[in-house]
């Protein structure tokens, strides 16, 4: 089932129809829909990065391996379960002042949408713990992207923090061929 009004639509407006068809199809998802996929992670070096991997249910590091993706999403929000090897990340998705906001357990990534030659970009413009601004130098460095091709979704994300390096990073496809042949 798709939705004329998800929340990447609102929140990119005009941009959204400059996305793949493999995303646009992607994030116009309602209801409850579960995706296979693949991909390989790269976890934290330091103990203070498996601390905040613990904490955040980051995936942990792993070579080349399957794992599940459930959507629950309508105009309103989007709730989003990974199941990585040996964790769940769940993560919370609404529009705010016409951003995306994506709150994972007591902190909120503010995030700028756009699209370039088919892939999205989402750019980190602030971080709240817990209601509290994130002073700019402690913001962490994110890089989240995503391309279309051959009916899959290839994502590729990746989050260091100043003084403790790599949270998580981990790149790899989301299969949407059950979702194309509903449509």
């Amino acid at each position: 089932m798709s939705s004329p009004d998800s929340l990447y639509r609102q929140a990119m407006a005009d941009d959204f129809h400059s996305l793949a068809p493999e995303l646009q199809l992607f994030h116009s998802l309602a209801g409850q829909v579960t995706l296979p996929g693949r991909c390989t992670i790269k976890g934290p070096q330091t103990a203070i990065g498996r601390l905040f991997g613990k904490v955040f249910s980051l995936p942990e590091a792993t070579a080349e391996t399957d794992f599940r993706f459930e959507l629950d999403a309508d105009s309103r929000q989007e709730t989003w379960r990974r199941h990585f090897p040996g964790r769940t990340m769940l993560s919370q998705m609404h529009i705010r002042s016409g951003g995306l906001v994506e709150r994972l357990g007591p902190v909120d990534l503010h995030f700028q949408l756009s699209a370039r030659q088919g892939q999205l970009h989402m750019v980190i413009q602030r971080i709240t713990f817990c209601g509290i601004s994130c002073p700019k130098f402690l913001l962490p460095a994110v890089l989240a992207e995503e391309t279309g091709a051959d009916g899959k979704l290839h994502f590729n994300v990746a989050a260091t923090l100043p003084l403790v390096g790599i949270l998580a990073e981990y790149w790899g496809y989301l299969d949407l061929e059950q979702v194309r042949a509903a449509a």
